[in-house]
């Protein structure tokens, strides 16, 4: 089978210790558009919908937000 293997991963190709920081300082600069990518907050009461929401594709990216 030619030494072939499924290998799992965590953090895909990224290395947390490098990338973490970068991407912090991309995002203090204003590179990289946080606030932008979330399209629907939720509640903990909330969180079902949040779930439903995700499943039915409504909302790119959901974040759930303390009380």
């Amino acid at each position: 089978m030619y030494q072939k293997r499924v290998q799992g991963s965590i953090y895909g190709m990224m290395s947390p210790s490098k990338d973490v920081p970068r991407l912090v300082d991309m995002w203090r600069s204003g590179a990289l558009k946080l606030r932008e990518m979330i399209t629907q907050t939720y509640g903990l009461d909330e969180i079902n919908q949040g779930y439903a929401d995700m499943h039915a594709g409504l909302n790119f990216r959901g974040v759930l937000v303390p009380a």
